[in-house]
């Protein structure tokens, strides 16, 4: 009941790869489902899991790019056309959400009705959000959409807390922390090295932190495994997951580059691999 897991739905990047996925990353606390991102395939991933897309009602995403939320538009068709979804489809990202979503819905989906609720809300800048475990949506069917622009906090002890910061990749994107029954994880998102990072994993039990490239390939935007060891010993985080790899990542030994900084526990991300804290 107060578990709290995290399972590697995308490991991959743009880069297409029959062994990592684009970005996508289950969370599950206690009976609550929460993802995060939805790059493409994102929807395969889950159905070989045996993962129920109707059980999903809160989907976050760190920022804009393909690899990271080519699969919202399909996650939205399925839930219309494919299946009868009966509780509201909770979205949540950055800066520049709102008008993305308003765009893919009015000009590139534009369903000609829409038989569940959706709602939309910018994250940013250390805004917090509590989503409560057990579902209190009501099970009406809404033909719209709505974007909330409250930045309100839920006060409630059956709650997951998600906390949002600006992340050094794009003008617009964030990094996420959820917490839930005194555990944490932080999923870093596409990131460059920053303090904002380090602030947001404080003595987070997990740390999920992207590392694109190998050291010595540094890519602007990205991060590299001295960095990312350097991240998790300045952020005293527990244990440290290592994700979002190019092919180049693969061919080297990012772990041992990444031991030099730091001297805690680290995890080579996997597809379908599941981490409990």
């Amino acid at each position: 009941m107060f578990e709290l897991k995290i399972t590697i739905l995308g490991s991959g990047t743009a880069a297409p790869r029959l062994e990592r996925n684009m970005s996508g990353y289950l969370l599950e606390a206690g009976a609550k489902k929460i993802l995060f991102d939805a790059g493409a395939g994102t929807i395969r991933q889950l159905l070989k899991l045996k993962i129920n897309l109707l059980g999903i009602n809160d989907i976050f995403y760190t920022h804009l790019h393909n690899d990271h939320i080519n699969d919202l538009g399909a996650i939205i068709w399925s839930n219309n056309y494919g299946m009868v979804r009966k509780t509201a489809l909770n979205i949540y990202g950055p800066k520049g959400f709102k008008k993305y979503f308003k765009i893919l819905m009015e000009k590139i989906l534009k369903p000609t009705k829409l038989n569940y609720k959706i709602n939309v809300k910018e994250m940013w800048n250390s805004t917090i959000m509590a989503i409560p475990i057990i579902d209190d949506f009501n099970n009406k069917l809404i033909k719209n959409y709505s974007i909330d622009n409250s930045n309100k906090l839920i006060n409630n002890k059956n709650n997951i807390i998600i906390e949002s910061i600006k992340s050094k990749h794009t003008n617009a994107s964030v990094s996420y922390r959820a917490e839930y029954n005194d555990k944490s994880i932080v999923y870093s998102g596409d990131t460059d090295y920053s303090n904002e990072i380090i602030k947001i994993s404080k003595n987070a039990d997990l740390l999920i932190l992207e590392c694109s490239h190998p050291d010595g390939m540094k890519a602007k935007g990205h991060l590299i495994p001295s960095l990312c060891g350097r991240i998790a010993k300045k952020a005293k985080v527990k244990k440290l997951v290592l994700t979002h790899f190019y092919p180049e990542a693969d061919k080297v030994d990012i772990k041992r580059q990444c031991e030099k900084e730091y001297n805690g526990k680290i995890i080579l991300a996997k597809d379908f691999m599941k981490i409990r804290v």
